[in-house]
């Protein structure tokens, strides 16, 4: 990748647009945690702008949407870094935040509405990594239960179809019978609104893989997820995540670069970077695969990851000596080439 320095962007305006933590619309009252994580990267982001010498501003999404675009043409920004996960308090509106800036024929960093909108729809991803050969879990997507009709051998995961930030997911997920099964997808019928995903459990090392760029993608060290309880499921949960205090946070222990096998980092990395282009990734992603075996296999595709310091994608940019400053720098070039000749 094309090394940067600060100077090459001086004079910029940049505009910092992020969500304000509203309590979420559906799901559980401990989900606004998550909520809250965006004003850690917000303030990341702009203590990276300072070191890099930039003019910029803080847009707020708040309702009043209307007040929101008279603010960005007044500021007129030349490039907008977006960190909005949602609107609202519904991830579910993710994907019209950029449709917005794209409207308004302003450069933005990231993803675009048609990547945010099908990796969050969970179901309809995995479909297209399938059409594509990228390995995933055997899955099924249920309305209601009584659409089951087998064919999965247990133990199943079952999580909301269209969720971020691990919201609705906990060890009840794993499910050994049809009584569990049927317990669980009623839970996530009723408590989040949205069919539910129930796929099949792997058993396995679980990885982190962080990419940045576009048109020579740069896979960054992998990250492992050491789980240092010996039960299954071992899955990283919304606790695991989030509740710095949890058991399930204290023995979720990541470690980068993984300790692997050059043959299986680089299968890891072939099927991540054609899971980033089967999805239209842009800008960065991390992509969450488990190993059956040897063998990856693509769990979920996130465009526009946390990026807040104790963030996995962060995790991996220090482990390729990147700083923090530079990573935002290479965002905001990413855009504004794309302003000057579109992708």
């Amino acid at each position: 990748m094309e090394k940067r320095d600060g100077s090459s962007v001086l004079g910029l305006k940049v505009g910092l647009l992020f969500n304000l933590p509203v309590m979420p619309s559906r799901g559980e009252t401990i989900d606004y945690v998550a909520e809250v994580e965006v004003e850690e990267q917000v303030d990341a982001v702009e203590d990276a702008l300072d070191r890099l010498g930039l003019e910029h501003q803080r847009f707020p999404l708040t309702e009043d949407v209307e007040h929101l675009v008279k603010a960005l043409k007044a500021y007129a920004s030349d490039v907008v870094i977006n960190l909005c996960e949602g609107a609202f308090g519904d991830s579910h509106l993710e994907m019209n935040v950029p449709a917005i800036l794209e409207l308004l024929r302003v450069p933005y960093t990231g993803s675009t509405p048609l990547a945010l909108g099908l990796c969050q729809n969970k179901g309809l991803a995995k479909d297209v990594l399938r059409m594509r050969g990228v390995p995933t879990p055997d899955y099924q997507i249920l309305n209601r239960f009584d659409e089951w009709t087998g064919g999965l051998d247990y133990p199943l995961f079952v999580k909301p179809l269209s969720e971020d930030a691990s919201l609705g997911i906990t060890r009840d997920c794993f499910v050994q019978d049809d009584v569990e099964l049927k317990h669980r997808v009623e839970y996530v019928l009723s408590r989040y609104r949205q069919p539910a995903l129930v796929e099949q459990y792997i058993a396995g090392r679980e990885l982190n893989v962080a990419l940045l760029g576009n048109t020579k993608p740069e896979v960054l060290p992998i990250s492992e997820i050491v789980f240092t309880f010996s039960d299954e499921p071992k899955i990283v949960d919304y606790s695991a995540k989030w509740l710095r205090e949890s058991d399930e946070y204290q023995k979720t222990i990541p470690t980068c670069p993984a300790n692997l096998t050059s043959s299986t980092r680089n299968a890891v990395e072939s099927w991540a970077l054609q899971a980033y282009r089967a999805l239209c990734c842009r800008d960065y992603a991390r992509i969450d695969i488990r190993l059956k075996g040897t063998t990856p296999h693509v769990l979920e595709v996130n465009p526009n990851p946390d990026i807040s310091p104790d963030a996995g994608f962060v995790r991996s940019l220090r482990a390729a000596g990147i700083s923090y400053e530079v990573f935002i720098e290479r965002l905001i070039h990413f855009a504004m080439e794309r302003h000057r000749v579109p992708l």
